[in-house]
């Protein structure tokens, strides 16, 4: 097996466990929007979390290695809202990896991932 091959098997199995199914298929998925901008930049990030009674907790972060910025949201269950935004604000240039992380009540997690990228403005460090 090619290393070529082994990335891209550890990348779909990475895919895989990031929107794997909640009950019954239903997937949490993620929409970060601008992919890029200029810093300052504003960023809406847009959870999608299916009904579900055993929902309690979605955590949304971004994160660049040099600056770091989360938001913790409770759920009410199967009363939550099917779409959670969160607007981050004033976010520096940098390549950021976007998480959001379901927990339910019995504690499991499952997390999708986005990446984007803020660029400096020119003539800026």
């Amino acid at each position: 097996m090619t290393s070529r091959t082994a990335a891209a098997i550890v990348t779909l199995g990475l895919l895989l466990a990031a929107t794997a199914g909640l009950d019954g298929g239903a997937k949490l998925t993620l929409k970060v929007t601008p992919n890029v901008s200029s810093a300052p930049s504003t960023v809406l990030v847009r959870a999608t979390v299916p009904k579900d009674a055993a929902n309690r907790a979605l955590d949304i972060g971004a994160d660049s290695g040099s600056f770091y910025r989360s938001s913790e949201i409770q759920l009410d269950g199967d009363r939550a809202p099917l779409v959670t935004e969160v607007q981050l604000k004033n976010l520096p240039s940098g390549e950021y990896t976007v998480v959001a992380v379901l927990r339910d009540q019995m504690g499991h997690e499952t997390a999708v991932r986005q990446t984007m990228l803020i660029l400096s403005r020119l003539g800026e460090p």
